[in-house]
């Protein structure tokens, strides 16, 4: 975790040194997130995307060439679920570093002719470490051992698929899908289901530098 936060601060500084000396994309990258996650946890007792987080950061990558780059991010992402039937909501807090590789294409120009591709396309993996949780049912705290209290695991693994469009050389929206691939509980949510695992939809605004 301590790496990523320097490989990433790294990658910021740079680019931003190179931005200022080159009216053309440099090798190094930096972005800004922000927006929102819809999620949902496969194995409670709801399926819909209904809680509602926040999820931003920064995003540094390298360029491999004009079609290619590696990205990875430091995000703080707020994922769950709300049961309606119930009126029950799991809420969690992650720091989140995910590394995804991107292909790019329609070449654009700025008015400044200067080059950039509006679109980025691309996939990759994220590890997550909770920082907190709660589980709360008829807007009462559930404390731990009482029926319907969830103990979540510290660490989660995704994967995920990615689209980012960019309407400018800077400003730009992302649209994301995560999910799991190992439970994140101790125990599981329902009865006759072993597992639970989150399911993201994020949806944000970029500004790259």
């Amino acid at each position: 975790m301590k790496l990523s936060v320097i490989i990433l601060f790294l990658l910021c500084s740079v680019s931003h040194s190179l931005s200022a000396q080159n009216e053309e994309e440099g090798i190094f990258t930096a972005t800004l997130l922000a927006g929102a996650n819809f999620s949902q946890i496969d194995g409670d007792e709801d399926a819909a995307y209904s809680k509602v987080g926040f999820n931003g950061g920064a995003r540094g990558g390298v360029r491999f060439g004009d079609r290619m780059e590696l990205c990875t991010e430091i995000l703080f992402s707020q994922k769950g679920s709300y049961i309606k039937s119930l009126n029950k909501t799991y809420h969690l807090d992650y720091i989140e570093v995910p590394v995804l590789f991107y292909y790019k294409d329609w070449e654009a120009a700025d008015k400044n002719n200067r080059k950039y591709m509006r679109v980025m396309v691309g996939g990759g993996f994220s590890y997550s470490r909770l920082l907190n949780s709660a589980t709360k049912q008829y807007g009462t705290t559930l404390e731990d051992g009482q029926p319907g209290y969830a103990n979540f695991l510290s660490n989660d693994l995704m994967f995920m698929l990615d689209a980012n469009i960019f309407f400018t050389r800077n400003w730009g929206i992302n649209v994301r899908w995560a999910r799991s691939l190992l439970t994140i509980v101790e125990k599981p949510i329902r009865q006759n289901i072993s597992y639970a695992i989150n399911r993201s939809i994020i949806l944000r605004v970029l500004f790259r530098f």
